[in-house]
């Protein structure tokens, strides 16, 4: 069994280790181990007990004391991964693989950690996918979900009464297998399939569609604007169900197809530790550190070919190295799929401050500040398509838009930075700059803080965590902040989203006279009945936001999946992610 406070304890402290001795403070320990400093030299001399390490306090007040290791950090970890592979324990494995241990040891021992996450002679014959994610999950609400692997659980889990089917672009028939409208597209009527069970079995009726309505109408979520049109909900039978809107809206049957509004039973108040939907899987465990999906088989359309998925927490270095395994397959190298990302990175500013950033000029000198080619030179990277001289993690494609096939190169002039930053009046004021503190968005924050002092722009940076995405008060900090957005399989309906969810932070961060020229133009979007006149506006609303700077495009991430190669009919479902309902391990 792993001993968690030793293990915690040498990982934190392993960079400064040398020669299996580290000297250290007391305090330090309070933040590793979430205890007192008389707790901490309790822990200490337990561990000193059981042969762990020798304690030396250290004599006089602040100074340092010395902890001596009997054995070498590393042979331990691979001690440890032999044990738990000799075992069968993935949980045990799952948890070292959440602390800061070195990359290299992980690259080492990943053919042992994917040997233990593959076939044992003693395991069920179960078809089961592990996987790796690198933090906590947030909030698993429909109504709240802004996150793309929270939102890809919830297509898991649930299902909305209609489906887009991407390659038609057009709304399909899914829970309501048929759909009708009057002649001022203000009445919708749903009919409904019969024998639609939840996860509970039982029969999803016209009343638990209401309920769902009714819960995204009465409270301020915020993807509350899917339901903000309709004046009333009618059940006048088991299976039909009329929605009367307060104005036509033709888009209308694209909003009832979002995973947002899947449908929830009636009977049963929301709770998503108890997550109960009607989706081809069902939760069957959370915890602070693992997730399980697993097939139901009630579900109304094709039952998942595999029969279970396993998500273990481990750190980012760990989830980079190893991603999806198999639980009944001898162990191969891995294979890779790649997809350009229907999403894109962006820089943006706090337009509710009143700083530099409301300054056109300023703003235009940061658009020539972050320049992607020069940033990818500093890094290696390379352009998607070119001569691949090392694989996919290092691509990119250059952003101007949304969506990739709508982006064009941006002309960058490094040469007009400080006249422009002279006519903004800037004068070194240091501006906050947010960022995630995943490995490769620091890398690309230190390189704008860094480019900016050539300049004589002061950037502090301040990393983030999707923890603190959902904090109404971040935005009170901010300066400026790199984020992405990336869309659903419905790159329409997303734009809306964008705009419309106050998660996000177009809604957030942009100036008002700025979203109210943007809302125009969406009501014009949604009158809108082909996908040409559509994409004609979506092209306004991006050249106005290039023109204004509200944000600055960066570039579309090419997305590297790590995948056991037993695994078969990969592909890319909504966010990027993969398809779990269609993934199958041939026997």
């Amino acid at each position: 069994m792993l001993d968690e406070r030793y293990f915690s304890l040498r990982a934190h402290l392993y960079e400064r280790e040398e020669a299996q001795t580290i000297a250290f403070k007391l305090q330090e320990l309070e933040a590793i181990w979430y205890c007192s400093q008389k707790n901490a030299k309790r822990i200490l001399k337990e561990l000193e007990a059981n042969g762990k390490l020798t304690y030396i306090p250290g004599k006089g007040r602040g100074k340092r004391s010395t902890l001596l290791f009997p054995k070498p950090f590393q042979k331990e970890v691979e001690d440890f991964v032999t044990a738990c592979v000799d075992r069968d324990e993935l949980d045990e494995a799952a948890h070292l693989l959440r602390l800061p241990i070195p990359k290299s040891w992980i690259a080492k021992a990943s053919y042992d950690i994917r040997k233990m996450f593959s076939y044992r002679e003693q395991s069920s014959p179960k078809d089961v996918l592990h996987a790796f994610i690198a933090r906590s999950l947030t909030t698993l609400d429909p109504l709240e979900v802004s996150i793309t692997f929270e939102a890809h659980m919830i297509e898991q889990l649930g299902d909305p009464l209609l489906k887009y089917d991407a390659e038609k672009d057009e709304v399909r028939p899914h829970i309501a297998h048929h759909v009708e409208v009057d002649d001022s597209s203000r009445t919708w009527t749903f009919h409904l399939r019969k024998g639609v069970r939840f996860h509970t079995d039982e029969e999803l009726t016209s009343e638990d569609v209401q309920s769902t309505l009714w819960r995204a109408m009465n409270t301020e979520a915020s993807t509350s604007w899917l339901t903000e049109g309709i004046r009333s909900i009618d059940c006048p039978s088991r299976y039909k169900v009329i929605i009367h809107l307060d104005k036509p809206n033709p888009f209308f049957p694209r909003y009832m197809a979002a995973s947002n509004l899947c449908i929830l039973p009636s009977g049963t108040p929301f709770d998503e530790q108890e997550w109960i939907g009607t989706g081809p899987f069902y939760l069957k465990e959370r915890t602070e550190n693992k997730l399980v999906l697993a097939a139901f088989d009630g579900y109304f359309k094709e039952r998942p070919l595999l029969d279970e998925v396993q998500f273990f927490k481990v750190s980012q270095e760990a989830a980079s190295i190893i991603n999806f395994t198999v639980a009944d397959g001898e162990d191969m190298n891995p294979a890779q799929k790649h997809e350009i990302e229907t999403g894109f990175r962006f820089l943006t500013f706090n337009f509710h401050k009143k700083n530099i950033v409301q300054d056109p000029y300023f703003r235009e000198a940061v658009y020539h500040l972050l320049d992607i080619e020069r940033m990818a030179d500093a890094f290696g990277w390379r352009a998607f398509g070119d001569a691949p001289e090392s694989p996919g993690d290092h691509q990119y494609v250059e952003a101007s838009s949304f969506v990739p096939k709508r982006s064009t190169h941006l002309e960058k002039k490094s040469a007009w930075i400080p006249e422009l930053l002279k006519k903004s009046g800037y004068s070194g004021e240091p501006l906050k700059l947010f960022h995630l503190e995943f490995p490769s968005a620091v890398k690309e924050a230190e390189w704008l803080e860094e480019r900016g002092a050539e300049y004589g722009i002061h950037f502090d940076r301040h990393p983030f965590n999707f923890s603190n995405f959902y904090a109404e008060d971040m935005g009170k900090d901010v300066d400026l902040i790199f984020m992405g957005e990336v869309s659903s399989l419905d790159p329409h309906l997303s734009f809306l989203g964008a705009f419309y969810n106050k998660n996000l932070f177009f809604r957030r961060f942009f100036p008002e006279w700025g979203l109210q020229w943007i809302h125009d133009k969406l009501e014009d979007f949604k009158r809108q009945e082909s996908y040409e006149g559509r994409e004609r506006v979506m092209d306004e609303i991006e050249t106005y936001i290039r023109e204004q700077h509200l944000l600055i495009f960066q570039y579309h991430p090419v997305k590297v999946r790590t995948f056991h190669p037993m695994i078969q009919d990969v592909r890319f479902q909504s966010f990027g992610h993969f398809d779990f309902s269609k993934i199958w391990i041939p026997r």
